[in-house]
């Protein structure tokens, strides 16, 4: 059975990859470091690894440059990044590391799974990096239209699977809201950061377009280390993440 390791700290994005990959017929393995990452790949090969870029400690570039460093580590293993965060810059660092393909958050389930499917096959060849980017959603309407359109862009017309998924994010915003509090209570902008950025892309998912903003907006002012700012940004966040558990909960499916 084929083997793939997903490295991402984000537990919604974790959800929304096991659901898109339940069908494909490989294990997949997940784990929220680099660190525990590079542990594995020493341990048992993997055929393919879809990491993030901004993770707890080391980042996705430092694991590619890990395995540049070691080749014998994993030799035929390729690696997928899977980032919201991959600007003209980073995609430039990326090739020059060997990335087999780049994939933009968020992404489509019909587009992860080619990408999977090709990366498994003993047949893809070693072409240069793909980048699939990130699909455009409308900024306004009602929100049953931004979320057929999501359902559609990002969930190939699979309401089911949306619905799922949409349930896992809003239980997840619990969890959520706690971090943020206690990175806004620690003055933790690195945190917060983080925390912007992933919830940037799991909100436009779910066509929660407001709600993405404001957490880009979060990524952005912790980026600049805006201390003030960011905490005012992450109440706003909150909020919306609140008010989005409210709304959903109160709609029947």
């Amino acid at each position: 059975m084929p083997r793939i390791l997903l490295i991402e700290d984000d537990a919604s994005i974790q959800r929304f990859v096991e659901f898109a990959l339940e069908d494909i017929g490989a294990e997949l393995v997940i784990t929220d470091t680099v660190k525990q990452g590079i542990t594995y790949l020493k341990q048992t090969p993997f055929d393919l690894v879809l990491t993030d870029l901004m993770l707890p400690g080391d980042s996705g570039i430092t694991l590619l440059e890990k395995l540049r460093e070691q080749p014998d580590m994993a030799p035929h293993t390729r690696v997928v990044v899977f980032s919201a965060g991959l600007t003209g810059s980073v995609k430039t660092q990326l090739q020059a590391l060997g990335v087999w393909r780049m994939l933009s958050k968020p992404i489509s389930v019909l587009d992860l799974l080619t990408c999977v499917e090709e990366g498994l096959s003993s047949r893809a060849t070693s072409e240069a990096p793909m980048q699939s980017e990130a699909p455009i959603t409308p900024s306004s309407g009602s929100l049953q239209d931004l979320e057929r359109h999501a359902i559609e862009t990002h969930f190939n017309g699979d309401t089911q699977l949306f619905r799922m998924y949409r349930t896992a994010c809003l239980a997840q915003f619990s969890i959520d809201i706690e971090t943020g509090d206690q990175a806004s209570q620690a003055h933790d902008l690195p945190a917060l950061r983080r925390m912007g950025h992933s919830l940037k892309t799991v909100l436009h998912t779910l066509a929660e377009e407001h709600g993405a903003q404001l957490a880009k907006a979060l990524e952005q002012l912790a980026e600049q280390q805006e201390l003030s700012a960011a905490q005012q940004q992450w109440v706003q966040l909150r909020k919306a993440l609140l008010d989005a558990q409210q709304r959903h909960l109160a709609t029947p499916c």
